[in-house]
């Protein structure tokens, strides 16, 4: 631990209660998605993925712009700071609906496109000025010299140069990969939607239909279900893995550092982030007791599908019976 100089504490960005809701949803989104996927309808299977990706984006949304005010305020170290990139990291952001509400037309898809562009946007200015500033950033600039961040394990300086210029090097290819990458897809999209050929244009319709028809081709080889479900079990695997190293690297950053104990302190912040917890699984138990009424029911109907069967069954066979003896009721 590095003692040289105690970093204040800031329970509402790195409480035990916040990392704890962060850490049980990351580990347990990509598992309950599997599970359930293969146990309910698609529908419902729909339904908790929005669900769930709602709680972790909107948290960390949440997460995001607090450490954005506290910046702009003078009340973030530059601890906090790199330990909310590293949980957004985790978390991911954005905005994402728990409902439908209908068709996704061209202006809720306008709306919501230039709403995630603004978030990123916010979130990459953040944390370039983290970077280029950490010499001088935050309500601590005297401790952050003497700041650590765990890389594979290593205790690293968070001011040494060659850390900074890597991660903003990072930021820099990921900007540009995204902008080539959006240029093609939307000359692609623009080519297809303003296609013409003679009387017909090709619709947004048409593409949706194209992409569901695609969708369901598979080039599977063997059983087609075990290895679907095989190639999910190793992303799921390998997700888990991922988000394991990123929970042990941050607490080992948490661990090497002299916080004070105030960080340990509850507060409103970390109780609310604890019962998002309760919603996800509240969720969870809705899926489960809704499949088990489907059960019963189908159930009950199998069994009333029976009774008749074998009313109909008995029916006909008393009418084949007067048939072959007509006279034998007036004996």
């Amino acid at each position: 631990m590095n003692t040289t100089c105690e970093i204040e504490a800031n329970s509402d960005v790195t409480g035990t209660g916040i990392r704890a809701s962060i850490y049980t949803l990351c580990l347990a989104s990509g598992i309950l998605k599997t599970i359930i996927k293969h146990y309910t309808s698609p529908s419902s299977y729909s339904d908790f993925t929005r669900s769930l990706d709602s709680a972790l984006q909107l948290q960390g949304l949440a997460l995001l712009f607090t450490a954005i005010y506290q910046t702009f305020r003078q009340q973030l170290t530059l601890f906090h700071a790199i330990c909310v990139l590293h949980i957004l990291s985790l978390l991911g952001f954005g905005l994402t609906s728990k409902g439908e509400y209908g068709t996704k037309g061209r202006i809720r898809r306008i709306v919501l496109l230039v709403s995630q562009y603004l978030i990123a946007g916010a979130f990459l200015a953040f944390a370039a000025y983290i970077w280029i500033t950490a010499p001088t950033f935050g309500s601590q600039p005297l401790c952050n010299a003497s700041t650590i961040y765990v890389v594979f394990g290593v205790s690293i300086n968070a001011t040494e140069a060659v850390l900074r210029y890597v991660f903003l090097g990072l930021m820099s290819t990921t900007i540009i990969g995204a902008a080539i990458a959006m240029t093609c897809f939307g000359t692609i999209a623009a080519c297809l939607c303003g296609l013409h050929r003679r009387d017909r244009t090709i619709s947004s319709q048409d593409i949706a239909s194209a992409g569901n028809v695609l969708a369901r081709v598979q080039f599977l080889q063997g059983n087609g279900k075990s290895a679907n479900l095989q190639a999910e079990v190793i992303a799921v695997g390998i997700r888990t893995g991922v988000n394991l190293y990123a929970i042990v690297t941050l607490e080992q950053t948490i661990g090497r550092n002299h916080v004070g104990k105030e960080e340990r302190n509850w507060s409103f912040g970390q109780v609310l982030a604890i019962f998002m917890l309760v919603g996800v699984a509240v969720e969870v138990v809705s899926i489960f007791l809704a499949r088990m009424d489907e059960k019963r029911k189908l159930a009950k109907g199998g069994d009333a599908e029976m009774a008749g069967q074998l009313k109909t069954n008995n029916q006909e066979g008393i009418d084949e019976t007067e048939m072959l003896h007509p006279m034998a009721g007036g004996r």
